[in-house]
């Protein structure tokens, strides 16, 4: 039977026993998946490792956990893998987090484009949600969601050893391949419509290329999907 698997923000480090203080965890033990004390779950906390438990106590704001073994968790990015995704509608973007979560991205930086629909995000709800994605995937860390920004920003952000690609319908055929496993990415997915031309001249004075991915004409979440499996397939 496979085990329920937790995110936790407290270090584990080499403890036997750990206390978690979570009202959100306890409930979720307890009331979504009703398990109870003696019963085995998983938890990890960011640092590579999987970490197979015994619920030895519940409270009504804390569970207190015997520590059985440890193991690698089942994927840990190499690099840092940065989407640049423009502001679409709230539950596209959500599902764009989920998504890029699972395929292993470390860094989701929200863009205000020229064509974007939507210009503000719920942060809270978007932490949730790569929490969950994080833990479903069985990734050892958790995608990081940073402040939203615009374009110039985006662009002007990370350093000079981060391959950067922008994806646009009218783009030159994509024929970079994938980058080296140890090269940190920078992808960047307009909204829907596309880049407007003056974003297409800011990455092109910027030296950020521009490359399309066929001829069909994608959806932002789409999009999204299929360059990151261009760029991180195999990893």
């Amino acid at each position: 039977m496979r085990l329920h698997r937790f995110y936790i923000s407290e270090k584990v480090g080499p403890q036997t026993e750990i206390v978690v203080h979570s009202v959100e965890l306890v409930n979720q033990v307890r009331k979504v998946f009703r398990l109870k004390t003696g019963d085995s779950i998983i938890i990890f906390d960011g640092s590579g490792s999987d970490y197979e438990c015994r619920i030895a106590d519940m409270g009504k704001e804390s569970i207190t956990l015997d520590i059985q073994n440890a193991s690698r968790s089942r994927y840990m990015s190499s690099r840092n893998v940065y989407l640049y995704a423009a502001m679409v509608k709230k539950d596209t973007f959500e599902w764009i987090a989920e998504k890029a979560t699972e395929l292993g991205v470390t860094h989701i930086i929200p863009v205000i484009a020229e064509r974007s629909e939507k210009k503000n995000i719920n942060e809270a709800r978007l932490a949730k949600i790569v929490v969950e994605a994080s833990e479903q995937s069985g990734r050892g860390n958790v995608t990081v969601i940073l402040p939203m920004v615009s374009l110039k920003e985006g662009i002007e952000m990370g350093d000079s050893n981060t391959k950067r690609i922008a994806f646009h319908t009218e783009g030159a055929a994509f024929t970079q391949g994938r980058p080296a496993l140890n090269e940190d990415i920078a992808i960047f997915i307009g909204p829907e419509g596309g880049w407007s031309p003056d974003e297409i001249d800011l990455f092109h004075k910027n030296d950020v290329p521009v490359a399309c991915l066929g001829t069909q004409v994608l959806r932002a979440e789409t999009a999204v999907v299929a360059a990151l499996s261009v760029m991180m397939l195999g990893e």
